[in-house]
């Protein structure tokens, strides 16, 4: 069998699998998110393709979030550090994989959505508007590291 057509065929697997377990589990429309991002990481796990990691760690963490504030309504909390779970989830793959160094950008995105959400979950409304106000000068601060740091010497 052709590998574009197995990894379709296993995708289509997981996701009718994934949406009969949804059903015994009754949980509805507020999961598909977290299916669709699940199959993802099933073809990754079969075919080791970075291409099928990122997809299936931003959806199967923001899923799990919609998921999460479909039962409680926090007021979207639990939407963001799902979505922070998800890019820290492609992180931590890439590292248990070796894929390392250059696969740290899913940190950046995760970090903010994760002091977000803490801040909307603690209800720190205060400390949101210092973020809101100041959050293009971490931006500045993170080029200017990148820009003036010291590459590092290759092996010899």
């Amino acid at each position: 069998m052709a590998p574009r057509r197995s990894v379709a065929g296993i995708i289509l697997i997981a996701l009718g699998a994934l949406f009969l377990l949804g059903q015994y589990l009754r949980v509805g429309g507020e999961a598909v998110v977290a299916l669709i991002g699940a199959a993802f990481l099933v073809a990754y796990a079969l075919t080791r393709q970075y291409g099928f990691l990122v997809p299936g760690g931003i959806m199967t963490g923001l899923g799990i979030g919609i998921i999460y504030e479909d039962r409680v309504s926090a007021g979207g909390a639990p939407v963001l550090l799902g979505l922070a779970a998800g890019f820290i989830l492609i992180y931590a793959v890439s590292a248990l994989r070796g894929r390392m160094p250059g696969d740290w950008w899913p940190l950046i995105p995760g970090g903010i959505l994760a002091a977000i959400g803490l801040m909307l979950a603690s209800d720190a409304t205060g400390a949101l508007a210092v973020v809101e106000r100041w959050w293009p000068l971490v931006l500045v601060l993170i080029g200017l590291y990148i820009v003036l740091r010291r590459p590092a010497r290759p092996a010899s």
